[in-house]
């Protein structure tokens, strides 16, 4: 029951279609309805309006991503619904897929385990209803680590090479930064082939590039060309500098170690105190013949799961920079699948049913019913339904309240930083007819000389030197949920603001007579 499958069935395909089915019916009632995050609102913004030098969206372009969700939009006829259905929908694909990579690889029912840990782990249910890259990215990366898989066992075809080299230009056009850290596996693939591996290589690789100049082209052509857009890159590599090992040194790899445990945990949960036990079975319990036939059994599978999981870590944290939760999505699945294939083993029937549910039913209570008071627990981790649900809640009561007390000729709207769940960006897509500012310079992206300060103006982002209030009645100030007004204390005099009813201590008011800048 345990052994794996040499390739997928038909019934096997329709398993995990019923796994995606079943995945996509939980994801459903739990989808964002407005921009979760300061990155989703600069991708629905990018539907309209794509250039990488206003940051819509931001370096290094998610150019497929962002084109994918334009022709969805056409169909949608809503920019920030079309890009949270491609969420859903690849989300529960990559539950599918986890059945079949974990059937082709370790059994049926290491398959099975795997679907569902996927299917319901807060880290990837989240990830599927908010309109971001990551869940898509995790299902491309299964899928090309299904196809190094199954090329190396039936010893690597034309249209295997062919398929990893088209595979490698979308997983380019969606998330690149994903590329660089699945190039072991899939040069151990080609090396695997016993036949014409290095034409075969040639051909993927040939494939792969020009795909990616199809889609670069339109890129540059939409970012103002190749010198505008290695600026944009050069700026945010920049600006990024010092949370990489190279700019931060020591502190900026104890941070990402940090910060992708923590990210992990969320979407392992029970499954680390299954590794536990495992360890300790295998070093205390288990029979030696049993463990190296085991290890023999397993060894190719392994191998192809060492260069799947090891390389995006290391990149992640050493070279790259861990500081969402979504970034370790394409790498926690291998982690799943290790928990899927660890608890399968249990030869008992009652005891693997058993132990499978629990550790199931455990994420689904997180997902669905965690404890508000309890958050402490998986601090700065957005893990649950709660978190989008309130998300929108308080971004539509902010937007609803402006709109229903201020007339857009009488105010302009002020932002302190860049905060990720309520900025500028958000408010610039839901209130595009006020005028609003954002204090802190963003370098990420260039800027006219002289110019450092942002305004949005009928929705569209421009760059001017001042706050200008002139024919105002004043400016409201928009304070995150969980910050105080003092944020703005750098540059301006708060002497005369004022909370604004009902607003929840969100919304602050400064009449334009009383706007005193200290910049």
């Amino acid at each position: 029951m345990n052994r794996s499958v040499s390739r997928s069935e038909g019934r096997d395909w329709l398993i995990a279609a019923l796994f995606g089915a079943v995945s996509l019916a939980l994801r459903v009632p739990f989808r964002s309805q407005f921009a979760y995050h300061w990155d989703s609102a600069q991708f629905v913004l990018a539907i309209n309006e794509y250039d990488i030098r206003l940051s819509q969206p931001h370096a290094p372009g998610y150019f497929l991503y962002i084109m994918l969700g334009r022709l969805v939009n056409g169909l949608v006829g809503d920019p920030h619904a079309s890009l949270v259905w491609m969420s859903v929908t690849f989300g529960s694909v990559l539950v599918g897929l986890m059945y079949l990579l974990g059937t082709t690889m370790f059994g049926r029912r290491a398959g099975t385990v795997a679907a569902l840990l996927v299917m319901t782990s807060p880290l990837f249910w989240f990830h599927s209803c908010v309109a971001l890259t990551y869940a898509i990215d995790a299902s491309l990366v299964c899928g090309l680590v299904l196809i190094c898989w199954q090329a190396m066992r039936r010893g690597g075809s034309w249209t295997d090479a062919v398929l990893l080299g088209v595979l490698g230009a979308v997983i380019a056009g969606v998330r690149p930064q994903t590329v660089p850290a699945l190039l072991p596996l899939v040069l151990v693939t080609f090396w695997k082939f016993p036949k014409k591996r290095l034409l075969k290589f040639l051909t993927s690789a040939i494939v792969a590039s020009l795909l990616v100049v199809a889609w670069a082209v339109p890129l540059l052509k939409l970012s103002g060309g190749l010198a505008a857009f290695r600026e944009v890159v050069r700026l945010h590599a920049q600006a990024y500098a010092q949370v990489t090992v190279t700019g931060g040194g020591w502190r900026a790899l104890v941070a990402n170690v940090v910060n992708a445990t923590a990210f992990c945990w969320n979407g392992l949960l029970l499954c680390l105190l299954v590794f536990a036990a495992a360890l300790w079975y295998r070093v205390t319990k288990m029979d030696a013949a049993r463990r190296q036939r085991w290890n023999r059994d397993h060894a190719a599978a392994l191998g192809v799961w060492a260069l799947w999981v090891g390389p995006l870590m290391i990149f992640g944290t050493v070279v790259a920079f861990t500081s969402q939760p979504g970034y370790v999505l394409n790498y926690v699945t291998g982690w799943l699948l290790l928990g899927a294939v660890t608890l399968a083993q249990l030869r008992a029937r009652w005891g693997f049913v058993c132990a499978t549910v629990v550790v199931c039913a455990f994420n689904v209570w997180v997902f669905v019913a965690w404890p508000e008071p309890w958050d402490g627990l998986l601090r700065g981790v957005w893990h649950s339904g709660r978190e989008i649900h309130d998300h929108d809640r308080q971004l539509n009561s902010m937007i609803h309240f402006i709109r229903s007390h201020y007339d857009p000729k009488d105010i302009v709207m002020c932002h302190s930083h860049e905060y990720l769940l309520f900025g500028l960006r958000h408010f610039q897509l839901y209130l595009p007819e006020y005028e609003q500012y954002q204090f802190v310079v963003d370098g990420t992206i260039p800027h006219p000389p002289g110019k450092r300060m942002w305004l949005v103006r009928d929705g569209h982002l421009e760059f001017i030197d001042r706050l200008n209030v002139g024919g105002k009645k004043g400016i409201v100030l928009v304070v995150p949920p969980g910050e105080k007004v003092d944020i703005f204390a750098p540059y301006l005099s708060l002497a005369s603001a004022k909370v604004l009813p009902q607003a929840e201590n969100d919304l602050y008011f400064i009449p334009a007579e009383a706007v005193k800048l200290l910049q």
